[in-house]
């Protein structure tokens, strides 16, 4: 059985110069509570997760606005909520969801198109949700699978795979076998968007795990579940 996170790690409060990433999520639960997990790991970083209220738009353009109120400094905008420094890196995490209307990839397309224009700022999608990045913490190869709600499939298939279901203050411990997994199983469409069963989480954990690597490859030692 895992052990906690608090048991595995000293929680070490990032210094003036650690390094920012700041991430913007549709899901209002799930994900943050995953990225919250790497949070304090190492003094060198500081993983900050903004916390949407219940009213607030977490449609693809609605989170886009968010992240730019809170990163932007403006005229009409003077003090935005978090202060961006050089190094500091903002990641918007989206859903492809082909449940949702087809506008959706259109308004994930305009995002990709803005976000270009600012520097360090980029966009994960995940087809069709979150769950696929959670899934390969535990599984090395996609299966396909069948399902007439596909986003609650795929939820219902990683409380499947995964006895107890993911549990995000003990199984972040296995992002760096995730993100083998994930690129390896990669595959996109012409138009960008990633395929059914990939996601590009990935490209986020990759900007994480340089500075918390030992810190997890040592709880992983004590554990014995490397």
């Amino acid at each position: 059985m895992l052990l906690s996170r608090n048991r595995l790690f000293e929680r070490k409060a990032p210094s003036r110069e650690a390094k920012s990433i700041y991430i913007f999520c549709e899901g209002k639960r799930r994900e943050k509570h995953y990225f919250d997990y790497f949070k304090e790991l190492d003094s060198r970083i500081n993983v900050e997760v903004y916390e949407l209220d219940e009213k607030e738009d977490n449609s693809p353009l609605g989170l886009l606005k968010i992240a730019q109120r809170s990163m932007l400094e403006s005229d009409d905008n003077p003090n935005p909520m978090y202060t961006f420094q050089d190094n500091d890196e903002v990641w918007i995490v989206l859903d492809t969801d082909p449940d949702k209307h087809e506008s959706r990839k259109e308004q994930i397309e305009h995002i990709r198109n803005e976000v270009s224009k600012l520097e360090a700022w980029s966009v994960t999608e995940s087809n069709p949700c979150f769950e696929v990045w959670l899934y390969y913490h535990f599984h090395e190869q996609f299966e396909v699978f069948e399902s007439s709600d596909f986003c609650k499939g795929w939820k219902d298939k990683v409380n499947q795979a995964i006895p107890g279901g993911f549990d995000s203050r003990k199984h972040p411990i296995f992002v760096q076998r995730a993100t083998v997994h994930a690129e390896k199983n990669f595959k996109s469409h012409e138009s960008g968007h990633p395929s059914v069963g990939s996601t590009e989480v990935y490209h986020l954990s990759k900007s994480i795990l340089p500075l918390v690597h030992d810190k997890i490859k040592d709880a992983l030692e004590k554990s014995g579940l490397e």
